[in-house]
């Protein structure tokens, strides 16, 4: 299991009026700790009021960049404790707790590879996706990029002077699309309004060179954009799923998350008894299957779990069944594969049968 280290800050500025952007030195002691693929997740932990709060951010650079840092964006929420002091209070040199890199959002590359890549970002989702096209642009020299990218105005564009240079960098290569929804477009009045399905035909009819069959996606922002697109480019478009690749930054209160609900309240109402395997140590828990999740019960008990969003947007919690069966209330980051080899979100899970064993382990 991954832990927390102390990490000192090597830059710490602010890319938009509610957007820092802060990197963390890694020394050598701790660079395999840190070593991470593009699109994946730090945890950052801050004691604020007695409470032990953990957020996940996206990391923004990409391992071929060859930087000894690692790099995140976080934008600033008003009900947001954490983002609040980190864009409010962070200086350079500070210290923070930061866990380890996790997360699946990305693909293999080869240096062989033929491929159309696009990305499709909104705001603050610009992170991973911006990562995973730098990474294919390195690893794939035969490959092309496209990046969709929609923000308020031109002025709230994220990380614009870098996207700008990266397209030059790659002439050719990279195709960079600005979208505004609050501000007209000087150049296509095309490039005005978010990202949806609708706009995205619409993209495909002015860029026919993309074969969305033949492409693959990477999509960050709000969760309703997720669902919108990502079901049409599987349903309408034929891509498959493997293809078309999301990350959610919130979780999603959707139709979906509500009939989850309902099957909660169908599994049956007993005691449980729960074993978690924890750094090699066993801990044991007896929890009521209706009354809360194995792991704010595990919380309470003040067990050494790890988690962070405890929406079932982030893999921090994520366990294996070993014994037993959980119910699931919600997964928006597991792939199939996890779900059917046995890993579950621990935030989201209750007992369904009077015995469990649960590996934070594996």
């Amino acid at each position: 299991m991954h832990h927390f280290h102390i990490l000192k800050t090597s830059k710490v500025s602010k890319e938009t009026n509610d957007c820092i952007n802060i990197a963390f030195e890694i020394p050598e002691h701790l660079k395999h700790n840190f070593k991470f693929r593009q699109g994946q997740y730090i945890n950052v932990r801050r004691m604020i009021g007695g409470e032990d709060l953990r957020r996940s951010y996206s990391i923004v650079n990409a391992p071929s960049e060859g930087i000894a840092e690692i790099e995140i964006l976080v934008k600033r929420m008003d009900d947001g404790r954490v983002s609040r002091f980190l864009n409010d209070e962070v200086q350079l040199g500070d210290e923070l707790e930061v866990l380890e890199p996790a997360g699946h959002f990305y693909t293999s590359y080869h240096p062989s590879n033929v491929k159309t890549y696009v990305g499709l970002a909104a705001g603050s989702g610009i992170s991973p996706v911006l990562s995973n096209i730098k990474e294919a642009l390195y690893q794939e020299p035969k490959s092309t990029a496209y990046l969709f990218f929609s923000n308020r105005s031109f002025e709230n564009i994220i990380f614009r002077k870098e996207i700008d240079a990266l397209a030059e960098k790659f002439e050719g290569r990279l195709k960079v699309i600005y979208l505004l929804s609050r501000e007209k477009h000087f150049e296509d009045e095309l490039f005005e309004g978010r990202i949806c399905a609708g706009k995205l035909e619409q993209l495909f009819t002015r860029f026919p060179e993309i074969d969305p069959a033949e492409t693959t996606f990477f999509i960050c922002g709000p969760s309703e954009m997720i669902k919108d697109v990502s079901e049409y480019l599987k349903k309408d478009k034929k891509v498959p799923s493997l293809q078309v690749m999301y990350e959610y930054y919130s979780a999603p209160d959707d139709e979906e998350s509500r009939e989850m609900s309902e099957e909660f309240k169908a599994i049956p109402n007993i005691e449980s008894f729960v074993t978690l395997i924890i750094d090699d140590d066993e801990y044991n828990i007896h929890l009521n299957s209706k009354k809360e999740s194995i792991l704010d019960k595990a919380l309470k008990d003040n067990l050494p779990v790890p988690f962070a969003c405890k929406g079932g947007v982030c893999c921090t919690c994520k366990a294996q069944v070993m014994e037993g069966e959980v119910f699931m209330e919600k997964n928006f980051a597991l792939t199939e594969d996890e779900v059917e080899r046995g890993f579950v979100l621990t935030c989201q899970c209750h007992p369904t049968t009077n015995i469990v064993m649960l590996n934070y382990d594996v």
